[in-house]
């Protein structure tokens, strides 16, 4: 959906540390979705969840928006 902000998405995720390494994960955008490198598997499947949150959201949003403008 092109009206999700990745950006923000992006933002959110990689501003979070792994609590046994202190680093930050990567969010990539894919042609199928997304992807998440990070330092250790129990971190990366944790960011999975939370992206999978955010995208909710941001997909929420998207249509909200979407709606409103459809209705004017």
């Amino acid at each position: 959906m092109e009206y999700i902000d990745y950006s923000s998405v992006k933002q959110k995720i990689e501003r979070e540390n792994c609590s046994k390494h202190k680093k930050h994960p990567k969010f990539e955008k894919t042609s199928k979705g997304f992807e998440i490198l990070a330092c250790c598997e129990e971190f990366r499947s944790d960011m999975i969840k939370r992206t999978k949150k955010i995208m909710a959201e941001e997909t929420k949003s998207a249509i909200e928006r979407m709606l409103k403008n459809t209705f004017k």
